[in-house]
């Protein structure tokens, strides 16, 4: 386990020990479509197509809810060293303007200090 996949375990056992809900909002992609040969882990697909997973590009790590506000929560997990894309930034701006909790986070603090009181 990476991390930041620690860090974020880490925050969402603290959001729960403090009145929230929490989510790890799981990000991928996998090709789609017919499958016209399968040889034991190699697989050829006719007409492929990507399909995407997840809230939206750039969505957070962990989404909730603050229990006793109901306000929506997100929030992008960082490692010290680890930089936000401009999607991801926009993503916690657009959570912001709609009256949510959202942030860079890298430690439970950081994620405690943008509840509110």
């Amino acid at each position: 386990m990476n991390e930041e996949t620690k860090l974020m375990r880490l925050i969402m056992i603290a959001l729960s020990n403090n009145n929230c809900i929490s989510w790890r909002n799981e990000t991928a992609g996998a090709y789609v479509g017919k499958v016209i040969h399968k040889d034991a882990q190699i697989v050829t697909l006719a007409n492929a197509h990507l399909m995407t997973f997840g809230l939206a590009v750039g969505s957070a790590d962990i989404i909730g809810i603050h229990k006793p506000t109901g306000r929506f929560l997100a929030f992008e997990v960082k490692t010290k060293t680890g930089r936000p894309t401009k999607e991801q930034l926009n993503f916690i701006e657009q959570v912001r303007a709609a009256n949510g909790i959202a942030g860079i986070v890298r430690s439970t603090q950081d994620a405690l200090d943008l509840l509110p009181r």
